[in-house]
């Protein structure tokens, strides 16, 4: 997300996974002068209506309490960063197709991971999948708003999703002054090297790979600290979890290339991570990404 950002999404459901959203959301807003747009889906006039849509509940009590949470959560944006834009929206409909709709007009969607309310929760659901698989921008799963400390981490592999997980990464590292530290795991088996000259002719395509990698984040941010590091594990997934460690955010694309909804190595990287990830989907209309022969 690039300093000039126009609005950051925060889906909001009253748990403390989504106040930890929330305030970490207002921290890069403050840091990158965006503005904060909180919503909540409200899902009452869903279920309370009857036989033939006929209310079997007065939903004003419900919502209005909604209101009232959703007024103290921009209240307390407000009051820890009076310079943030605030805008806060109860819309009627089910989290994931409110927030995907959403997430068309903004830069970048902010969800908690914990709680019975969660947008996403531990065991990322159906809607979780959708929701990281189908929105309209950058989506940030944060576990917790206190960690600060470590590099930007992002995953590179030569595709186009990549470079522009790159991109985003390289814009939050400047909006902290954090290192930002582009990887690139190996997954191709191999027997033992005979030699280091052997190590050494294997790795050329990485290190070109995460050459590419650097000089793209340098393009992106000049003034930010760009550092590479070449990873080999069993799986992409099992080598960024690794690296990710200490982090204090880890990033990257999802070119949506498995059978599946979501992709084995973001699922499996954001379904056991531990500290703050952000996934960037993009699929040009038209063209399809060649799979690399190793993944991130």
């Amino acid at each position: 997300m690039e300093p000039s950002a126009r609005s950051i999404l925060v889906g909001y459901d009253d748990t403390s996974a989504a106040m930890a959203a929330v305030r970490w959301a207002a921290e890069l807003a403050h840091d990158t002068g965006a503005g904060i747009r909180l919503l909540h889906a409200w899902t009452w006039p869903l279920l309370g209506q009857g036989l033939a849509g006929i209310p079997v509940l007065d939903p004003a009590g419900p919502r209005n309490q909604a209101s009232r949470l959703l007024d103290d959560a921009a209240e307390r944006i407000a009051a820890q960063h009076p310079d943030v834009p605030v805008t806060a929206e109860l819309v009627a409909g089910m989290p994931r197709e409110v927030l995907e709709e959403a997430s068309a007009g903004a830069d970048l969607l902010v969800v908690g991971t914990r709680g019975l309310g969660a947008v996403l929760g531990t065991l990322l659901g159906s809607v979780s999948r959708g929701l990281l698989h189908d929105a309209g921008c950058p989506v940030a799963i944060i576990r917790s708003d206190q960690h600060r400390a470590g590099p930007v981490l992002v995953a590179y592999d030569g595709s186009d999703t990549a470079g522009e997980a790159v991109d985003v990464a390289a814009d939050l590292a400047a909006a902290w002054g954090s290192t930002l530290r582009v990887v690139h795991v190996r997954t191709v088996p191999h027997a033992p090297y005979d030699s280091g000259g052997e190590a050494w002719e294997a790795g050329k395509g990485t290190r070109v790979l995460l050459d590419e990698g650097v000089a793209r984040a340098r393009a992106r941010q000049a003034r930010v600290e760009v550092q590479s590091r070449m990873l080999e594990a069993r799986t992409a997934a099992e080598g960024l979890l690794d690296a990710a460690a200490g982090a204090r955010m880890l990033v990257l694309g999802h070119r949506g290339l498995s059978r599946g909804r979501f992709g084995s190595t973001a699922h499996a990287t954001v379904l056991h991570a531990t500290g703050n990830v952000t996934v960037v989907r993009h699929a040009p209309e038209g063209r399809s990404e060649a799979p690399h022969e190793d993944v991130m």
